[in-house]
């Protein structure tokens, strides 16, 4: 068989899966994403060319491109989803595991970039800053169901910290990038960081959101818009204020992730009701169906990814700083910020250790490597590590998700 003929005979029988994805998403011993990845690792080994990151910057810009739409539909997808609205008391759980274990958790993981595999600093905090967000991509199944269907405290404050963690890890990953780029500590404009990358992109990307999510809102429930015309484009509508919302924000400098999040989120608030089904419902099922279709494709290439190249890179010291990462830095960090919050052990835990690890991780490597010089072996180890702790993550929160994270009708929100 031809490559063309391997490639499309996978990515039909990937689409395939997604069809029997509802039958099989709940049962134990079914882990999606990792079957795509074990699918993709077989691909290789009877030949399909990779597409590698670290063959050159074209294809490095390919794989950034793909992780970026796949997720900015993601978070549009989960900002729609969530029907509690946000405040300080409703989203305390988020606030906390934001403020207090995202950076601790970087700090832990640059730590051990240093210590286990010999990072310079600026790789380090890449390091760190690439696998700290909680991904709004793979953690489908810690997360909250359509809009309003039975939501849960604890898959709440999950979903809701994937909605704003990948857009606050940037100022973390513009710290390596600029650290990469000068000679010495000393040299670094601190300030700037701090005015520039961690509060003025943040703040433009909350704002564009709220205004990209209103406008389009009152235009969607106008009497020209979608939902009072019969509903029929909803996939065109959230592909519309997604990509306005991302463009906007990045074209004044802000965080485009942020902005997309709260862009859906500011939809939510100000929507009305179409006749029948809610048509932010219609919305977020299209935006679910989107992320599948380029969650299969780009599980397939992982999964060649690593069957072509990172397995031969990958070493106990990857493993094991994945291991860490996964059972004591993201649970301990985020288990100490829940401290003093009114939720029993068991949500606390649940809080604490569903830290999914995915596509947001790629798309930040790719980008860091796309806008500063790294060594091509800091390129390749950073690369085994994240795709090492992505499959662990697969593996061990997609099985164990199915029994621990259910939701329950009735359930307070976690104040």
């Amino acid at each position: 068989m031809s490559d063309v003929a391997i490639f499309y005979t996978l990515v039909g029988l990937a689409f395939t899966g997604l069809t029997l994805r509802p039958v099989f998403e709940h049962r134990a011993w079914f882990n999606i994403p990792f079957s795509y990845i074990l699918v993709g690792a077989l691909g290789a080994g009877i030949g399909l060319p990779v597409l590698s990151p670290l063959t050159g910057e074209t294809e490095n810009k390919i794989i950034e491109h793909a992780s970026e739409l796949i997720v900015i539909i993601s978070l549009a997808g989960v900002g729609l989803a969530i029907d509690q609205r946000a405040s300080w008391s409703n989203w305390q759980a988020t606030w906390r595991l934001l403020a207090i274990s995202m950076p601790i958790t970087i700090l832990g993981v640059a730590i051990l970039g240093t210590w286990l595999i010999g990072l310079p600093v600026a790789a380090a905090i890449l390091l760190g800053a690439v696998l700290a967000p909680t991904d709004p991509v793979l953690a489908r199944s810690v997360q909250v169901g359509t809009p309003g269907s039975p939501q849960a405290g604890t898959s709440v404050a999950l979903t809701s910290e994937a909605g704003l963690n990948d857009g606050l890890a940037f100022p973390f990953v513009w710290l390596a990038i600029g650290l990469a780029s000068v000679a010495a500590l000393s040299d670094f404009n601190w300030w700037m960081w701090i005015g520039y990358d961690l509060i003025y992109r943040t703040i433009a990307g909350i704002l564009v959101g709220m205004v990209v999510g209103w406008l389009m809102t009152k235009l969607i429930f106008s009497r020209i818009g979608d939902a009072q015309q019969g509903g029929e484009n909803p996939v065109l509508v959230v592909l519309s204020a997604t990509f306005l919302a991302y463009g906007l924000a990045e074209a004044i400098h802000g965080y485009g992730f942020l902005s997309v999040f709260i862009a859906a989120r500011t939809s939510r608030v100000f929507s009305d009701q179409s006749e029948g089904e809610p048509y932010e419902v219609a919305a977020h099922k299209s935006a679910d169906q989107l992320e599948g279709v380029l969650l299969a494709i780009l599980l397939l290439w992982l999964g060649v990814f690593v069957g072509s190249e990172l397995w031969m890179i990958w070493t106990w010291s990857h493993l094991l700083l994945a291991i860490l990462l996964i059972f004591l830095i993201r649970p301990v960090s985020a288990f100490i910020s829940m401290y003093g919050q009114d939720c029993n052990i068991t949500d606390r835990f649940k809080i604490a250790f569903f830290g999914v690890r995915g596509m947001g991780t790629i798309f930040y490597v790719a980008f860091a490597f796309s806008h500063a010089e790294f060594a091509a072996a800091i390129q390749r180890e950073i690369w085994a590590v994240c795709a090492l702790t992505i499959i662990v993550s697969a593996v061990v929160h997609g099985t164990l998700a199915s029994r621990w994270m259910t939701d329950e009708k009735g359930e307070e929100p976690l104040t």
